[in-house]
């Protein structure tokens, strides 16, 4: 390493505490101020990443927190859409029990199996039988009866479905 020569004035307080450290540690002056000076440059260089590394990490959790914003309101999106979900869920679930009621049989002979709204709005039963649907006594009292029924259960399906999706819960007793 090469050297230079720096004059310069100090206190002789400074002086003297120099002179100190150097017969303590059994070096000439100029040494331990070199070495002084070295490690004074040295810290001022790890203050200096001191400063970037605390800076990096204040901006990093700023990020985590700009992060845990943006996860909170993705799980409360989600939750709505779950809650959504199982109202739609609710909602096919009545209009299935709805479309699964029973109200007639099939009148072909050895046949006989029994008619829902779903296979009656098709007139057809689940044999593929077509139009051979004799209706149960209580949906034969009048005319039309059986279609202002099948149009009136699938208004109340779809009354039910739109209940449950605008949340309503005055129908979850409807079954």
């Amino acid at each position: 390493m090469s050297t230079a020569t720096i004059y310069a004035r100090i206190p002789s307080e400074l002086k003297g505490k120099i002179t100190e450290l150097a017969n303590s540690l059994g070096k000439q002056q100029s040494e331990t101020l070199v070495e002084l000076l070295n490690q004074g440059f040295l810290f001022s260089e790890s203050q200096r990443e001191l400063k970037e590394t605390r800076d990096k990490l204040s901006q990093q959790e700023s990020a985590n927190r700009n992060l845990q914003t943006e996860l909170e309101k993705e799980k409360a999106e989600l939750r709505i859409a779950q809650q959504k979900l199982d109202a739609v869920e609710r909602a096919r679930g009545h209009l299935q029990r709805i479309l699964n009621t029973e109200v007639g049989k099939c009148t072909v002979p050895n046949c006989g199996a029994p008619i829902n709204l779903y296979s009656f709005a098709y007139e057809q039963c689940p044999q593929g039988h077509s139009r051979k649907i004799e209706l149960y006594n209580e949906y034969k009292s009048a005319p039309g009866v059986a279609d202002a029924l099948v149009a009136g259960l699938a208004i109340f399906g779809g009354v039910a479905l739109a209940a449950e999706l605008l949340g309503d819960k005055k129908t979850n007793g409807i079954q």
